[in-house]
């Protein structure tokens, strides 16, 4: 694998949070909520290998490490016409001497 710099994070993600809130009929919902900008690596995942379905469209995530995550996020990706949410489907693991993470993530079809 390539050896990766912090110029190599180039592109702008919104960690998206997930929050429970209250219907007002004794259960609850799940919402996003928005957390900090990041700086990310991005490309997109070729092939099928067995973990991912294949009508999705997956991007391999980079983001620095330090953050800590919980077991469910998802990420919006700033492009200059739309932005695209993307929902992390691996666990997040450290990859390069603990200096980031790396996970994979599928865009969302009706975002």
């Amino acid at each position: 694998m390539k050896e990766i710099t912090t110029r190599d994070l180039r592109e702008t993600l919104t960690l998206l949070l997930p929050q429970k809130q209250d219907d007002r009929e004794g259960g609850w919902r799940e919402e996003w909520k928005t957390g900090p900008r990041l700086w990310a690596s991005l490309w997109p995942v070729m092939g099928g290998n067995g973990l991912l379905k294949e009508d999705g469209v997956y991007y391999r995530i980079i983001i620095r490490a330090g953050l800590n995550l919980p077991a469910k996020i998802a990420f919006l990706w700033h492009l200059p016409q739309k932005s695209k949410r993307l929902l992390v489907v691996t666990q997040p693991l450290l990859i390069q001497y603990n200096r980031f993470l790396s996970m994979t993530a599928e865009e969302e079809r009706n975002a």
